[in-house]
């Protein structure tokens, strides 16, 4: 049988001794030179930014099986950004220059890594257009909608995130402080548009959840 283009660039990962970090350990600061190229096989990694003022801003919510911090990679650019275990981690990591030797003649696989970080642009393009536009009802549910599409499972009629993000994650996400994060679940909570259930989050009517987003 034929392999994927990511298949092979996992296989080639596997050589490579796994690492272990526990939840909210810091995988890469943004003043250290990362070493390598680190590729998540297990768990959630978030990569945030911290303000002058000391807030955090969560830009992705990074899950297997991803590569990062490509754009150091590929444009030798100093790494600015945070990486941390928002769960108990499995990440291989390879030396920049081999990786770079490996990927060189394989277009195919260049490709799909591009893919990825187009996805990733993309969905910074639409947070910033909440972010800046949008009240913080809003901003919480363009989140939401985010968490249920990247880390749900459908199950029946309802999609199943089995990793409860707290309002902590949920407020680093949005841009907003964890009281307001927490009025604005309440609200959704009570139209029963989110429910939690010990370790998970549970949207029911994720169309309806949608239609929040134009309610005046």
């Amino acid at each position: 049988m034929i392999k994927s283009k990511t298949k092979v660039f996992e296989d080639f990962f596997a050589q490579f001794q796994l690492r272990l970090y526990k939840q909210g350990e810091t995988v890469i600061r943004s003043d250290d030179d990362p070493q390598g190229i680190f590729c998540l096989t297990k768990g959630y990694v978030r990569q945030y930014i911290i303000s002058k003022t000391g807030e955090e801003l969560t830009l992705h919510i990074l899950q297997p099986i991803s590569y990062f911090p490509m754009v150091w990679a590929f444009n030798n650019t100093p790494n600015a950004y945070f990486y941390e275990a928002l769960t108990p981690v499995e990440i291989g990591r390879a030396p920049r220059d081999q990786v770079l030797e490996f990927i060189k003649d394989k277009p195919d696989l260049i490709f799909e890594l591009m893919s990825e970080l187009l996805r990733r642009y993309e969905e910074s393009l639409t947070r910033i257009e909440h972010l800046v536009f949008s009240d913080a009802y809003r901003r919480v549910i363009s989140v939401l909608l985010y968490i249920a599409q990247y880390f749900g499972k459908k199950s029946g009629t309802k999609i199943i995130v089995n990793h409860r993000f707290t309002h902590q994650d949920i407020s680093t996400l949005v841009g907003v402080a964890r009281e307001t994060v927490s009025i604005e679940m309440g609200k959704l909570a009570q139209k029963n548009l989110v429910e939690f259930v010990e370790h998970a989050m549970i949207f029911s009517n994720i169309t309806k959840l949608e239609q929040e987003l134009t309610v005046n």
